[in-house]
């Protein structure tokens, strides 16, 4: 086999690029076998770290006619590699890292970095094999296969990995093509006047700091609303609640313009509606001032609910968990019921909970205990027994309070009226 290649070389390592077609990658490729460890169990480990995530990749090369993958890196060793250079010139300019590798076929090639990609393929070939053409760049160095050559490719290995960080969620939102709801959170903020400009805090972070004196809410935050919104929307489309596993496999596969249109019409319609029943929402929108939010994320008394994620989200969240436990409520209906919901962060209910009168700043950690007082403000019947017995547990430990006022105090968390308690 002769393949076209680049030689480089970073440190003490020499290696090649070239391309391989998946039919050469699923021919010639083997798993890590004893090349970086003796030992079965660190063996097992490996093989351990395969299982499953390498059907999510045959899926995507199967289902996405754009697929595309960075540089697997691939160790050779034994056989009889050949490095044969070709010099040329162009434009007076000498250029010998150019040349071809030549392989006797008795080599062994194990993948460095990209095992899960490597067995993607050979699963998807084996369902299709018009893909077996197709090229994906490699990138080839020398293995030893002794103590001293484990070692260094067993440090090529950990380094690849340890250093290759993870997309992080707020570029994926900005630029994810699959994910609806990412689609969809994008169309909002060109389209929507609470989104509009910079009005949604473009970071990778949920918080919104109290020196932000502009934006409503973080990309984060929003995308987060917008996600249990989406289950909200799926159940009304198909009938049916997306479990959470099914739901992370449904964001990776772009659906029909259809339903993303659709989609973005059901937040059009929340998000406007979210508009009309707030004031101060109506308010914030209207002013165009540079500090228009500085007054309702003030450092004295934490300002307003709605411009705390901590507290948006899980609002967001009950409204949508309302809608889903109870088919008969309607998304805007039960919106509107929140309009009398306490909204001064330093106010009781949420003074101690997502307040610290003490220090005058927010407390971050409690977004599932807000989702839980904002559902029982709803209708406390909706809590699950374990849900209710957290909610009091919590409530005595913070208000450092017996059982029977903890439920007293929960009992008159009502929407019907102003929700607080001195």
């Amino acid at each position: 086999m002769n393949i076209p290649a680049l030689k480089g070389k970073i440190g003490d390592t020499v290696f090649y690029s070239a391309n391989l077609t998946m039919r050469q990658i699923a021919k010639i490729v083997v798993p890590v076998n004893e090349e970086l460890y003796t030992a079965k169990s660190l063996r097992d480990q490996l093989q351990r770290s395969l299982n499953n995530n390498y059907l999510q990749i045959k899926e995507y090369i199967l289902s996405h006619p754009d697929r595309f993958f960075n540089a697997l890196v691939l160790a050779v060793y034994d056989g009889d590699p050949l490095w044969t250079e070709i010099r040329y010139e162009l434009d007076e300019e000498s250029f010998s890292n150019v040349g071809i590798l030549s392989f006797n076929g008795r080599e062994k090639i194990f993948p460095v970095d990209g095992q899960h990609r490597v067995e993607g393929i050979k699963a998807a070939l084996k369902e299709n094999r018009d893909l077996e053409n197709e090229q994906l760049c490699v990138m080839l160095i020398g293995h030893s296969n002794t103590s001293e050559g484990k070692e260094k490719s067993r440090r090529v290995f950990s380094t690849l990995n340890r250093y290759a960080k993870p997309v992080k969620l707020g570029d994926i939102i900005a630029l994810d093509e699959d994910d609806v709801v990412a689609i969809a959170t994008r169309f909002q903020l060109e389209s929507n006047p609470l989104f509009k400009e910079d009005r949604v805090r473009a970071t990778n972070s949920i918080a919104i700091s109290v020196s932000d004196k502009r934006s409503f809410t973080s990309l984060i935050a929003l995308y987060q609303c917008n996600l249990e919104l989406f289950k909200c929307f799926y159940k009304q489309r198909y009938g049916d609640v997306l479990k959470p596993s099914k739901f992370k496999e449904y964001l990776k596969n772009r659906p029909t313009d259809e339903i993303i249109n659709a989609f973005n019409d059901y937040l059009t319609n929340f998000w406007t509606r979210f508009i009309e029943v707030f004031p101060e929402i109506c308010s914030y929108i209207a002013d165009n001032r540079v500090n228009a939010a500085e007054s309702f994320r003030s450092v004295e008394n934490g300002g307003n609910i709605l411009f705390r994620p901590v507290a948006l989200t899980p609002l967001v969240t009950s409204i949508a968990t309302i809608a889903l436990i109870n088919d008969t409520e309607q998304l805007n209906d039960i919106l509107d019921s929140y309009s009398k919901i306490e909204r001064t962060v330093s106010a009781s209910p949420w003074e101690k909970i997502i307040w610290d009168p003490i220090k005058h700043q927010m407390i971050t950690r409690t977004g599932g205990l807000v989702k839980y007082m904002m559902i029982s403000m709803y209708d406390s019947s909706l809590l699950r027994p374990r849900e209710k017995e957290k909610l009091i547990a919590d409530f005595q430990s913070i208000y450092g309070i017996e059982r029977d006022e903890a439920e007293t105090r929960i009992m008159n968390l009502r929407l019907t009226e102003s929700c607080h308690w001195r």
